[in-house]
């Protein structure tokens, strides 16, 4: 099968989004999805770009897993795993049931909302206890399905709680990477995982592995308040120019 100049360019730019996502990645330890799910789904359409996210996502974790599993705390996860696990098929449900042009712009206009609620920080707070570790899970786990955007409730939720930083670090990536393990399997059950999206995963990964190493050493030559405005101006206004996109084609 012969690759023509508009694939050869399709694929250029999915790799320049990606590779920029791993920068962001570990440049700032979140926001990847952030920026993938918007940009490739302009491009490819929701559906495989939430697929896409998710794969590429759970190969990130799967390299942090198990050195982190020593350090969780083990009551917040075992009420925030299966919140999250089941509010998972929840979003791929209404992904799979809305238009696509429909869904791009509900995802563009969500990633605006939790760039801001990044913003605010710690002025916007879950409840402590259960009942927050419930919401915010839940929350987490129906965005990681409906867009692949779930880290922000996740981790704004775990970062305002108490404890050291290893903790909070490695129960974010515990429960991240459980529920990814969950949304991989409700999107085979979704038919999301076709042989566009599990190409595309593969194919991206090394390139988003990459872009991670690189953003990482960024970081250690930046200043902490220049990694973070970059980080959250870049998302904030890619968000906004997609959802402006998106929004003109629901006009059209």
């Amino acid at each position: 099968m012969s690759i023509t100049a508009a694939d050869a360019l399709i694929w250029g730019l999915l790799g320049a989004i990606v590779f920029a996502a791993g920068i962001l990645r570990g440049f700032s330890g979140f926001g990847s999805a952030l920026l993938v799910v918007p940009s490739l789904g302009f491009i490819m359409g929701p559906a495989s770009a939430v697929a896409i996210a998710t794969l590429l996502e759970g190969f990130a974790t799967l390299l942090l897993f198990r050195p982190a599993i020593p350090h969780t705390d083990t009551r917040l996860i075992a009420t925030m795993v299966p919140a999250a696990s089941a509010a998972v098929p929840l979003g791929h449900a209404l992904l799979t049931r809305l238009d696509p042009v429909v869904s791009n712009l509900l995802i563009s206009f969500a990633v605006i909302c939790l760039t801001l609620w990044f913003m605010a920080g710690a002025r916007l707070k879950f409840p402590r206890g259960k009942t927050g570790q419930i919401a915010a899970g839940g929350l987490s786990g129906f965005l990681t399905g409906f867009g692949g955007v779930g880290g922000p409730p996740l981790v704004l939720y775990i970062v305002s709680g108490e404890g050291s930083a290893a903790v909070k670090r490695a129960n974010i990536i515990i429960v991240s990477g459980l529920a990814l393990i969950a949304a991989i399997v409700s999107m085979a059950a979704f038919q999301l995982l076709d042989y566009r999206s599990l190409t595309g995963g593969f194919l991206l990964a090394p390139i988003f592995l990459v872009g991670g190493v690189f953003g990482t050493r960024l970081f250690l030559i930046a200043r902490e308040q220049i990694y973070q405005r970059v980080a959250i101006g870049s998302l904030a206004a890619l968000s906004a120019i997609l959802f402006l996109a998106n929004l003109a084609r629901v006009i059209a």
